[in-house]
């Protein structure tokens, strides 16, 4: 009986210490996940449109951003976490290669789980693992603009 509260309180405090829910507007997507970490070293160009401000921002080529950048145009709604960063659940599971990379820039695009992408818009310690996918170039105005457009972001190949 113990062992079985344990293991509901132990799930409980996971369940808590991960995103909380959100939604996107995007059409439905369905995927599975895989491992995997195959980068080529070579990057791929982005644009993100949040309200009326655009940012560039670079990927990294790897797995996950290939599945994700199939996906584009991808219009999410993220909601604030924390007072650093703006997240959306996806309706597809992406391929995950989660480290804990120590420390959190401000314009970071990370994978949490499968199927959590964030935006971070403050430099952090963290302890928390992510996959990488790259950052946004200039993150002058990020914030006022997530703020503004109250999350509502737009993922694009950049032209």
């Amino acid at each position: 009986m113990k062992k079985l509260i344990l293991l509901l309180l132990t799930s409980i405090l996971l369940v808590a210490n991960t995103c909380a829910s959100g939604s996107t507007d995007s059409t439905l997507l369905t995927g599975s996940t895989t491992t995997t970490e195959n980068t080529t070293g070579e990057t791929m160009n982005i644009t993100l449109t949040i309200g009326a401000k655009t940012f560039a921002a670079t990927l990294s080529d790897n797995a996950t951003t290939r599945a994700l950048i199939s996906k584009f145009p991808l219009t999410v709604d993220m909601s604030e976490l924390n007072g650093n960063e703006y997240y959306a659940y996806l309706d597809i599971s992406l391929p995950a290669a989660s480290k804990n990379p120590r420390t959190i820039h401000a314009g970071d695009i990370k994978l949490y789980g499968a199927n959590c992408l964030v935006i971070f818009y403050k430099s952090f310690s963290t302890s928390y693992s992510y996959t990488d996918l790259g950052a946004i170039s200039d993150t002058a105005g990020l914030l006022d603009a997530l703020k503004a457009s109250g999350g509502k972001v737009t993922f694009s190949l950049a032209e």
